[in-house]
């Protein structure tokens, strides 16, 4: 191969050209896929030096911690290196004593900077600048609700403070009932009353604006209350709202979950016969429930979110051994595929491990899940026996001798 010099440079044999060709198409798509970061840049007011805030990753319906920063002269500061070419979801919430138990939404995308201004710790009312439309579009919500939310952050920190007094152990039984008591008759419903009010609102300004990424986060989180809120009163304004979403966007996920909230399935109970679907273990290969037809089984229903589902897993890893000839325990994630994956192999998960990649739109709908963990248990004739929700230590065994004979 041979590179002979001339006048305007050099002239490439053909092999040679088609390198450099290769090589320079690389190099512009290296350069494509190198984006600038986002910057998020706060600035608080009367909120004390040494205050942390976390910046956390929307993943489904988990939360990663990105990184922390502490307040210094008022100041905090992110830098986001891993954005895709997409704008993506992030929310601050505040890890120090004071601030209210919820977190502030920030849409952002690569190149982007981010600047968010403060006059105390009720964090979702910050303000939030940014040139990105969605963030614009979420910042319509905040204002049309702004008193009313921070009324309802001020509530959350007066429970936040109670709660951390309930923990207190060297408080008289009386003054820790007096405490739960207040968080349950008295701060809860005011949470609860606000966010109605707040819903109210949120409809009004979604008659107004076009169907959206922020449109139907919003029609996603309302809707959810439909199943959890006795007598919910907005669910026919939900429902005229609902015939405006675009076919496109009902088969999203969030068009699914949306469906799913608003015109739920059938859900099984005690007596029915077990609700059995597609479902695929950590390998990919398809597993039914009526696979273990003729053993008892103990559905768990968990997501790597979720504390009291991942402090029941030595408890079930326990009972999976000592029931073995009578039971199988199964485990049904509503994580995605590779939140799933990594959490399995994070936590050591030895039994049957399996997830239908429907989120909660698929067999947790037909089990009426509004909780987790969530359990099941299934006789040998494939009949639901006894369902409850939430985890204590001991609990699974305690269920266990009193249904499986």
């Amino acid at each position: 191969m041979s590179v002979y010099p001339t006048p305007l440079g050099f002239i490439f044999s053909s092999t040679m050209k088609k390198k450099l060709m290769l090589f320079l198409g690389a190099l512009v798509s290296l350069m494509a896929e190198a984006q600038e970061p986002c910057v998020i840049t706060g600035h608080l007011f009367h909120v004390e030096d040494g205050a942390c805030i976390g910046l956390y990753r929307t993943e489904g319906r988990v939360m990663r911690q990105m990184e922390t920063d502490t307040l210094e002269a008022g100041r905090f500061s992110f830098m986001v290196n891993s954005l895709e070419n997409q704008v993506e979801n992030f929310v601050l919430m505040g890890l120090s004593e004071g601030f209210p138990s919820t977190y502030l939404d920030i849409y952002a995308a690569a190149g982007d900077t981010v600047r968010i201004e403060g006059r105390n710790k009720l964090l979702r009312t910050w303000s939030v600048a940014s040139k990105i439309p969605e963030q614009q579009w979420y910042n319509r919500f905040i204002d049309a609700s702004r008193t009313l939310i921070d009324e309802q952050q001020e509530v959350m920190v007066k429970t936040r403070e109670l709660w951390d007094k309930v923990d207190d152990p060297s408080l008289p039984e009386g003054v820790l009932k007096a405490y739960r008591d207040s968080i349950r008759e008295k701060l809860n419903p005011m949470v609860d009353s606000l966010e109605m009010l707040i819903i109210r609102n949120d409809i009004a300004i979604m008659e107004q604006m076009p169907v959206n990424k922020v449109w139907m986060q919003q029609m996603s989180a309302r809707s959810a209350f439909v199943s959890v809120v006795d007598s919910f009163p907005y669910i026919e304004d939900l429902k005229r709202l609902y015939e405006r979403i675009p076919q496109e966007w009902i088969g999203t996920e969030e068009g699914k979950k949306v469906t799913v909230q608003l015109f739920p399935p059938k859900v099984v109970a005690v007596g029915d016969s077990v609700y059995d679907t597609d479902l695929y273990d950590l390998k990919g290969q398809v597993c039914h429930l009526s696979d273990f037809k003729g053993r008892y089984l103990l559905l768990d229903f968990w997501s790597t979110g979720c504390g009291p589902c991942l402090m029941a897993f030595p408890e079930m890893r326990e009972v999976q051994e000592a029931w073995k000839d009578r039971l199988v325990v199964v485990s049904i994630s509503s994580d995605s595929e590779k939140i799933w994956k990594e959490a399995s192999e994070r936590k050591g998960i030895t039994w049957t491990n399996l997830n239908d990649m429907q989120g909660t739109v698929g067999i947790y709908a037909h089990y009426g899940i509004k909780g987790i963990p969530h359990y099941v248990i299934v006789s040998p004739e494939g009949r639901i026996i006894h369902v409850w929700s939430g985890y204590g230590t001991g609990v699974l065994k305690k269920k266990l001798e009193d249904w499986v004979k």
